[in-house]
């Protein structure tokens, strides 16, 4: 505080010692009106003026500030940075956002924008090139996305974003992935964050579109039944060529070129027939694609994996790109499969005489050879832990009841739908298509191990275009050979609470060990496999694969219901050596948890908080997921030792 006492006395003992100075610094700069260069105006003596105006400036005796750096210095009085901050406000206040451009225009720098925005708009949202008002930008693109998901479509978001904002790529992905997110998450009703999550979000840099999830799993779908009607168009050249019925230009002496198995390696269906698939049942998408290949300087790229960084060849053309990625491999590899499946079919057999795609049916048998032997596993587990539930009196029979019945319609529907599809395709079943299961996802298999719970699924029949409607159950029975189709219309109809009679329900303690001695009984002949019995060695290898599929799942999960119940999930079996599952199960269990010793109390009231809160603080989420993945119970404890700070806050 003395030595700058002491600076203040000498610089006016120095303004003292130059009177004429002071008085031409006081005369030049007073009417000044924009930023002035000193050195312009004081070139000899500007050693000696920048202290005199910088003091001057302090004793307010010259409205305005000095900035200096080594090689001039500069005053800037206080109307010009009035007029600025005017400008400044007022396009925000109008706008919503302002830019770094904008502001180099009006003579501010950076920091200077950032500084004046925010003194103004607390609550603007700083970008790489410029600053929003999150609230005014994103509610229109709030509203397009509400729209996209109700209509299983999609939005351009681009569109809605200024212009200004919009050129610079970085702070789109800003505007969409960090701003939008966060104002989704304050909503009260938490479906469209939930349901934006679960989309596709695809941005380039001329594009930023959001795909609803429905749009994407119908999209996959047609694609799935384009390849495979490319996979039978191709293989079916190849074998012809192979045996010498077809000619391909080319061979040596007029002798046709015969493709050998493998040369399908390249065998990949046209990006631009898939495009105009899709196109034709999103024809606003197509129109698009059609207006942005005619605004375009150069012709669009067909390739299915572009190698040009930040290339953009259109939306329709981008989305089968994300959408599809591993499109070759599924296309060489159904190509090879219906090679293989005619080359094992008899002569004067054609293509079309098949029901189904060899490339579906392998599909079909991947998926149960990798998830069969793990859901008879998890069936038993689960049944196990209900019944210790019910041995030491936990819960009411009503509340067993619940539990047991969610296990039959969830996981007990999820090993039927695995056995009916995996017969229909293996008998070649005619009219196996018209079969179909309610909430089955085709954008990926199912993720068995790692699932909170299981939807409960049912079987649909849906008619070709003219045909009637029918008993999906009664479609079958008669669809399937000798018992087989009895044995998969009991199995749905003792998930669904009854049984093959249609006799009522029944007790669910009687339906779940009728259901899985039903499979006992009947997997061998359904599927040439033997229900697979749960024995000690089975049960450790799959809690530990479960915990850390979980774990996997806790760690990538955002949202605040998911990260509750997974927590709750592993922190039960952690410390209790019990699998649970099911919403029912799970919301029961934590019920349990201040009567359990191992589980610490703070653990127990940080769950409550994060269950009673919809809004909670990401260090609240993140002390969760630590709980979540403590290795044992002594590790549990210590963790909510040391969150006791963040508790009391």
């Amino acid at each position: 505080r003395l030595s700058h006492e002491r600076i203040a006395t000498s610089m006016v003992a120095f303004i003292n010692d130059h009177p004429y100075l002071e008085i031409q610094v006081l005369s030049s700069l007073s009417g000044v009106t924009s930023p002035t260069s000193l050195e312009k105006l004081f070139d000899k003596d500007l050693a000696l003026v920048i202290p005199i105006a910088r003091t001057l400036c302090q004793q307010a005796r010259l409205p305005g500030i000095v900035s200096s750096s080594s090689n001039n210095a500069v005053y800037t009085p206080n109307i010009f940075t009035h007029f600025q901050r005017n400008v400044i406000d007022s396009f925000f206040r109008t706008n919503g956002y302002i830019t770094e451009t904008k502001c180099v225009g009006a003579g501010l720098s950076r920091n200077r924008m950032e500084c004046f925005v925010r003194e103004s708009f607390p609550n603007a949202v700083l970008l790489s090139h410029s600053i929003i008002d999150s609230e005014v930008i994103c509610q229109p693109l709030e509203v397009v996305i509400q729209t996209a998901i109700l209509n299983d479509g999609y939005a351009d978001l681009r569109s809605l974003i200024p212009l200004d904002v919009a050129s610079n790529n970085d702070d789109v992905e800003q505007v969409i992935n960090v701003c939008l997110v966060d104002s989704l998450k304050l909503q009260q009703d938490t479906a469209t964050f939930h349901a934006f999550v679960k989309g596709t979000t695809l941005i380039n840099t001329d594009i930023a579109l959001f795909f609803s999830h429905e749009m994407s799993k119908k999209s996959v779908k047609m694609l799935y039944a384009e390849i495979e009607r490319y996979s039978k168009q191709r293989a079916k050249e190849i074998v012809e060529n192979k045996n010498g019925t077809g000619a391909v230009a080319g061979g040596k002496k007029g002798k046709p070129t015969v493709p050998t198995l493998e040369s399908t390696a390249a065998d990949v269906i046209s990006l631009r027939d898939v495009a105009n698939c899709i196109g034709n049942n999103y024809p606003n998408l197509f129109q698009s694609q059609q207006e942005y290949e005619e605004g375009s300087s150069c012709e669009a790229s067909m390739s299915w994996n572009s190698d040009e960084v930040g290339r953009c060849d259109g939306p329709l053309i981008e989305f089968c790109r994300t959408m599809y990625s591993d499109v070759e491999r599924k296309c060489t590899r159904a190509v090879r499969a219906e090679v293989a499946s005619l080359n094992s079919t008899r002569h004067g057999v054609s293509l079309s005489d098949r029901a189904v795609g060899a490339a579906k049916q392998m599909d079909v048998q991947e998926e149960f050879e990798t998830s069969f032997k793990d859901l008879c596993h998890l069936l038993q587990i689960l049944a196990k832990t209900i019944e210790n539930f019910s041995t030491r009196g936990l819960f009411t029979s009503a509340e067993i009841s619940s539990m047991k019945r969610e296990l039959l319609s969830g996981m007990g529907c999820c090993l039927a739908r695995l056995l009916t599809e995996y017969c229909l395709y293996r008998n070649n079943v005619e009219g196996a298509g018209a079969l179909t299961f309610s909430h089955q996802d085709h954008n990926s298999t199912p993720v068995y191990l790692s699932a909170l719970d299981f939807p409960s699924l049912s079987l649909q029949y849906n008619p070709a275009e003219g045909g009637k409607q029918k008993n999906p159950l009664q479609h079958l029975r008669e669809s399937m050979p000798g018992s087989s189709g009895l044995n998969l219309v009991r199995m749905w109809n003792i998930c669904s609470g009854g049984n093959d009679d249609n006799d009522g329900t029944k007790d669910a303690d009687e339906l779940l060990d009728q259901f899985i001695s039903h499979l006992e009984d009947s997997c061998l002949t359904l599927v040439g496999i033997p229900f697979s019995v749960l024995d000690k060695k089975a049960e450790k290898k799959l809690l530990a694969s479960r915990r850390q599929g979980l774990i996997d799942r806790l760690e990538k999960s955002s949202q605040q219901d998911e990260i509750l119940r997974t927590c709750v999930i592993l922190i039960y079996q952690q410390t209790k050596s019990l699998m649970i599952s099911g919403k029912t199960m799970t919301a029961l269990v934590m019920n349990l948890f201040e009567q359990e010793k191992k589980i610490p109390t703070r653990v127990t009231e940080v769950l409550m908080d994060l269950k009673r809160d919809n809004d909670v603080s990401p260090e609240l989420l993140h002390l969760v997921k630590q709980f979540g993945t403590a290795k044992n119970s002594k590790a549990l404890a210590a963790i909510s030792e040391t969150s006791a700070s963040l508790l009391q806050k």
